[in-house]
């Protein structure tokens, strides 16, 4: 008697393993495919914060050929200068005026707001989304007009670009502070910028 209840219960344990074992694993949910509208809306907000983020919070745009940019928020400016230029052997110079590579985007399409225009001419623009989660973003070439529309390809992580293939450069983004080192640089660039100013 007592044997056959031990195997009993046995036999009801085991049999609760198996059941536990065997529920049904829940079915993924198909991932919706976006619209077109969907794809640019998300890419222009991506575009948009990666903007305002480099504004407020400074930005280093590494270039693949080792050259970088520099570029402070304007709040962080040094003596009312926020952007240098560093090649690849070192050699710094000032830069007074450029567009972000993160904020390209967003420039255009406000431009084209403003002037009230169409997707043509110097306006025309296309947002895709590739199968690996990039964005390629294809303009009217202003390098060069006339020769027809540029494409870059934006990584994103997090809701921010991170990294672009342009057709010149390959860029990677570094957001918020500056390293001691390359403030260093920075002020240096600009105070013998100053100094070769006043001769």
């Amino acid at each position: 008697m007592k044997k056959t209840f031990i195997g009993l219960a046995l036999v009801m344990l085991l049999t609760g393993c198996a059941s536990q074992n065997a529920a049904p694993t829940p079915t993924p949910t198909p991932t919706k495919t976006k619209t077109q509208a969907e794809i640019e809306k998300d890419f222009l907000k991506i575009a948009d914060d990666s903007c305002k983020k480099a504004q407020t919070e400074n930005i280093i745009e590494q270039v693949a050929d080792g050259s970088k940019i520099i570029v402070l928020a304007k709040a962080n400016a040094y003596k009312d200068y926020s952007a240098i230029y560093i090649d690849p052997k070192g050699k710094t110079q000032v830069v007074y005026e450029m567009e972000l590579t993160v904020c390209g985007p967003g420039y255009l399409i406000s431009m084209q707001k403003e002037a009230n225009h169409d997707n043509s001419g110097q306006y025309e623009h296309h947002v895709k989304l590739n199968k690996d989660g990039t964005y390629t973003w294809t303009q009217y070439s202003n390098v060069m007009p006339g020769v027809g529309l540029d494409s870059t390809i934006f990584t994103a992580e997090n809701g921010i670009i991170t990294a672009a293939n342009t057709p010149a450069y390959d860029y990677t983004f570094q957001y918020g502070s500056i390293s001691t080192a390359d403030m260093e640089i920075f002020k240096k660039a600009i105070d013998d910028e100053l100094e070769r100013l006043n001769q």
